[in-house]
Formats: C-alpha cells, structure tokens, sequence
C-alpha cells in the first residue's frame, strides 16, 4: 500500500530524516517505532505533505505521491489522526466529523453508520462542542473525522497517549475491525441472516439441498463466534449462498434479504493502518509487522514477531 524510499528531510541545517525505508502491506497494520525525538512524527508528516523532504521516494498504491501537495494526497486516499488529534474545539462533533468529508467532496452516505458503531459515544455527543470532550472522546472524534474521509492508509500517531484503558480497547478493537474490512454491524446482519433462514426453510418451495444446511450450519458458527475467527468461513457462507441462488427453486427470501444481507457483509472495505505508537503491548497486539527508527534512519524491522525482549532492550528501553 505504501512504499517509502530514502527519505531525507532537513530542518534549519539539521539533518531528521537519514535515508527513511519501509513498506506498509496491503491491509496489515504497520508499527513505526522508536524512542522520543528519532525521527517518526516527522516521517507521517514527510508523507502526508505537512513537510518537504529534499529526498526519497513516496508511493501510494502505485502512485508516485511524493510531489503532491496534503490536499491531494489526502484526496488520493490518506487520513491522519496526528499527535494531540488536532479537532477543533469551538464546533460541534457533528460539525468535526463532517467537515473532512466536505472538504474533499465525499458522500458520507453510511460511513457515520460506521463510525457510531466503532465509537458510539460520538453519536450521543453530536451536539456538544469538541473542546468539551475527554481527551480519549477527543482522539475518538478526530480517528471518525479521519474515517469519513475514506482512507486507503489510516496513519495514527501516538492515539492511545494519556488515554484511559477502556478507550485504548475501544481504538484496538477499530483497528482490527478496520484493518480486515468486516462490516460494522456484523452480528447484527448474520441475526437478521439466521431469521431469514428460518423463512426459506419453512416455506413451501424451500429447497432440499445440502447446501443449504451447510449454509445454515456455517452462518450459526459465524454468528457465535464472529467473522473475525472464521473468516475461511464467511467466504465458504457466500460460495453456498451464490450456488443457492443460481438454483431454480431459490425462494424469495434466499434472493433478496440473505443475498443483500451478505452483500452488507463484504461491503466495507479493508484498510492499511501506519501506526506510531509507545504503547508495547498495543503493538504487539495490533501489528502484522514493524520498523523501529534511531537518529533519522530505520534501524530494524520485520514481522511483530521478531519484535522480541532483546531487540526492545536495544532499540526501545531509555
């Protein structure tokens, strides 16, 4: 999704950026790293257009990004929640949240469905101004602000900073939600899925099929456990449901409310997060993989998985 090549970035004569390199997979949550002053804020605002590199390379999807103004890369599909969520105090979170999407032209059309279900106490305070919020209803108004945009690369810097531990799961439960593209709404849509079953196989031209048991069998594992744990599953769920409906004798409900339920399903589409963060644990739970930066330059990077005790000492205990 993101590909960052040799970034050089200069300050007052002062060298910041030393020959920045990472990538950021298609819809995997990336960590960036470090200890306070190495270099990372200055990299998410390198890449967003907030600052001019005098070198390297940045591609978005493909696209050579690095002349474009923050406007247009925002445009090409970048949010950014920065340190301290920048909101603005004096307008209501009603106007917070829609002012993003305004500013480049989006429809929001369902994206508030959306952010309400991530963060529901934003839709209790659409009324209230943005400098009365918590600092943790702050950092949740300026991350929807961000979604409404619709990014391809959501990049969060520093969001669970002086936040309290209930909303810090609130934002991590987001990520993943986001980062796998599942539907905000998920038990809710396999509920109304499991009733429509109920229908087709009580109606009078239901049809005898061992696809439609299995369909049946699998949407009961998908709404008790959640799509997140089986998502092999969901994809076998839409195959059953697809030869279903090619089938003659398909019912009514079997065509509309089940298909369009599934369709809500698979709708939402994933997301790459870019993730600056001191948090350990957070990290460690969230990323797929990281970087970690010292004096300008990355100087370790992988999978979380090699994010082991040795490699903290060295690069992150102060």
């Amino acid at each position: 999704m993101l590909t960052v090549q040799a970034l050089e970035l200069s300050i007052g004569g002062s060298r910041i950026l030393r020959g920045v390199e990472f990538d950021v997979p298609d819809h995997q949550c990336f960590c960036l790293m470090g200890r306070n002053g190495v270099g990372k804020t200055s990299t998410l605002r390198s890449i967003t257009g907030v600052m001019k590199p005098s070198a390297g390379t940045i591609t978005l999807a493909g696209q050579n990004i690095t002349r474009l103004s923050s406007e247009a890369r925002a445009a090409a599909g970048i949010g950014y929640v920065p340190q301290g969520r920048d909101i603005f105090p004096q307008l209501t979170v009603e106007e917070n949240l829609k002012i993003g999407a305004i500013a480049l032209g989006k429809k929001m059309n369902g994206s508030l469905d959306r952010v309400f279900s991530l963060f529901p106490i934003l839709k209790e305070f659409l009324p209230r101004k943005g400098g009365m919020l918590s600092g943790g209803q702050q950092q949740q108004l300026a991350i929807g602000r961000a979604l409404l945009t619709e990014p391809k690369l959501l990049i969060l810097d520093e969001p669970t900073e002086g936040i309290q531990p209930n909303i810090i799961d609130q934002i991590g439960d987001a990520i993943r939600l986001l980062r796998r593209g599942g539907h905000h709404n998920e038990p809710g849509l396999l509920a109304k899925i499991q009733q429509a079953f109920k229908t087709v196989k009580e109606s009078a031209d239901a049809p005898r099929s061992p696809l439609l048991d299995e369909a049946v069998e699998l949407n009961l594992v998908l709404l008790r456990d959640g799509v997140e744990k089986h998502p092999a599953l969901l994809a076998r769920f839409a195959e059953c449901v697809e030869k279903l409906q090619a089938e003659e004798h398909t019912s009514s409900a079997l065509s509309n409310e089940i298909g369009h339920a599934l369709k809500q399903l698979r709708a939402e589409s994933k997301m790459s997060i870019l993730l600056v963060e001191q948090y350990l644990d957070f990290c460690k739970e969230l990323a797929d993989t990281f970087a970690i930066m010292d004096r300008g330059t990355v100087v370790c990077a992988g999978p979380v998985a090699d994010l082991t005790d040795a490699v903290v000492t060295k690069y992150l205990t102060v």
